[in-house]
This record gives structure tokens, sequence and C-alpha cells, in this order.
């Protein structure tokens, strides 16, 4: 289709939002791709053939709209490549394969999920706070032990590594059931404030956050800044009593310091979205501790996901065919 817009879409989509896709502008010539999705695994398990009509197809587009895990022989094959709209918000893979150095401008979809982490986070929170994922283990035993007390949020201190879209979700609602706000940004200024926190510190502070907080939620992307950025001596910093919540990515955890750290009381509790790997090895002492809540990877996955991110891609679409800015480009620096 000469003068035609090539947008590959690398991950099942409906007709409906292939059409939709194309109507963002005339110029749109929407070339399904979906082979390229890991869901498919054509790429992995698909025939010679396949494989090959993949990369002749993926050379010709000018846009691609997929999942940020597609195989780096397909990135590298896609010459034509202007500009990658990632449908996650983590783009941690292309990163570390030095895949947003190929030339192409990146966008993802930050803040997409950010409110439904949020409320897992808060969720978490409450869970331990009030002795429900104990109560849930003696259950599965047919045990009834009644605790003398439990505890309230009020007064207490919610520590967020990352004031991005989903750090920010969780202040906001940590905030509203009456608990104290100290976050982390890698920007912050001299005097800096922030509306939804009562206290923001640089990204170089994290230990006085440590200090200070009842509940630490990290969110921060995953870089070679923040892997490993919970160690044996970052936890050794946090109150005997405070709870860890991850739902970044596992690697920002050293997991078996944690799982020292758990075993020996040295913080009270762990619930974690992410783990390192994933899935985590059924032997993974995780799954038998008492004070470790694992779930797989399910905060942000909201129903209708696909259609979401293709809505922001659309809108980023009909800016990018009139050279209009793109919203959530990527660093390629950073990293996220």
């Amino acid at each position: 289709m000469p003068g035609k817009l090539r947008v590959g879409i690398g991950f099942r989509v409906s007709d409906e939002v292939i059409a939709e896709i194309e109507a963002a502008d005339p110029s749109i010539a929407a070339v399904p791709l979906f082979g390229l999705s890991s869901s498919s695994r054509a790429w992995s398990d698909g025939s010679a053939e396949d494989r090959e009509a993949l990369l002749r197809d993926v050379a010709t587009i000018d846009v691609l709209f997929g999942p940020g895990g597609i195989p780096g022989e397909f990135l590298r094959a896609a010459t034509n490549l202007k500009w990658f709209q990632v449908i996650n918000a983590g783009v941690d893979r292309l990163h570390a394969d030095g895949l947003l150095d190929l030339g192409y401008v990146v966008t993802n979809v930050s803040g997409l999920t950010a409110a439904s982490i949020a409320e897992y986070v808060i969720g978490s929170i409450i869970l331990f706070t009030k002795g429900m994922h104990t109560a849930m283990r003696n259950q599965a035993e047919h045990r009834w032990f009644r605790p003398r007390s439990v505890g309230e949020l009020g007064g207490t201190t919610c520590g967020i590594a990352g004031m991005g879209a989903i750090g920010r979700e969780t202040a906001i609602r940590a905030r509203a059931m009456g608990m104290r706000v100290v976050a982390t940004r890698r920007t912050v200024h001299a005097g800096d404030t922030d509306p939804d926190c009562d206290l923001l510190l640089p990204f170089s502070a994290n230990d006085e956050m440590l200090r200070q907080s009842d509940y630490v939620v990290l969110c921060v992307p995953l870089t070679p800044e923040t892997r490993h950025l919970i160690g044996a001596r970052e936890l050794g910093l946090m109150k005997r009593t405070a709870c860890l919540i991850n739902i970044a990515r596992g690697e920002v955890i050293d997991q078996e310091a944690l799982i020292v750290a758990l075993r020996e009381g040295t913080i009270a509790g762990a619930v974690l979205d992410v783990t390192d790997p994933e899935p985590l090895e059924p032997e993974s002492a995780l799954w038998e501790l008492p004070n470790a809540v694992i779930t797989p990877h399910v905060s942000g996955s909201i129903s209708g996901y696909g259609h979401r991110a293709a809505e922001m891609f659309i809108a980023n679409l009909r800016r990018y065919v009139v050279g209009e800015p793109l919203e959530h480009l990527v660093d390629r620096k950073l990293g996220y």
C-alpha cells in the first residue's frame, strides 16, 4: 500500500480494535502480527516458514503496537520502525537487551493500571494490619485462634519508593485511610513538596524512608540502579513490625535476603505480587513462610486491559500522524 503508514499489531486484538486503529487516520494500514505475542509462541514453536514470514512483515512496518517481550531478532529486523508503542508500563526487558537503542521512539502505557495496583497495595496493608493473612492460614488448618488485638491504619506511615503514577495513586488512598505518607522520587530539589505526601525525599534518602515506615511499597521501575534496591542492609533498617509490599519487579528485592529477614523476624511480613523468577519455583521457601503472601503478578490484571491500552495507543497515533508530541515517552537512558 504505497504511501500508507503501516501499523503492526503485535498481539491478538479484535476486528473492532483493528478498525478503530485504521479509523484514526486515512493514511493508516493495520498489519496484524499476532504471532509476535508470547501467548501465540509462533516465534518459538512455529515452523521456519512462519518465522520467516513474520520477519518479512516486521521489516515493512512504520509503527508497532505490542508487548515488550517481543524477541529481539524481530525488533532488530524492523529496520523501518519509527515508533514502538509498548502495551506494558515497564520496559525493563527492552532496556536490558539494548532494544531501546535501535533508533525508534518508545512509548508505554504508564498509569493504565495505577489505580488497580494502588487498590491492591491498600488491600495488602489492611490484610496485614488486621491479621487476615494469619486468619486464612488458621482457617486452612481448621484452627480457631483469636488475637488479643489488631492494628489500625490511622497514624501509621506508608513509605513509597517511586512516586510515579502508581506511587501517587497509592499515596492518595493511604492518606484517605489516615496514614502518613513518606515518598522518594528520583529527582527532588531542596524545598520540594508534593500535595499527596507528608514528606518527599530524594531517591538517595531511601534509608530514611525505610526507617520511618510501617509499610514500605516498592513502585520503582527495574533498572541497573534499582536491581536489589532492597537487600539485607535495607531490610535491617526497617522496623521489626514493618511490612514490605512489592508490585514493581521481583529483581528489585534480594529475594534470599528477604527470606532470611522473614524467618528471623527482621521485618514482620511481605506481600509479593512479583518474584524472581516468575513463576516462583515450587521449592522456594517463600511459599511456606507464614508472614509472606504471594500473588501471581495480578495487581494490574484489570478486565479490558488490551482495549484500554488500544485507546491510549489510538490517542497517541492521532498525535503521531499530525506531528504532535507523543505522550508517555520512555527515556532511553533511564530505561523507563
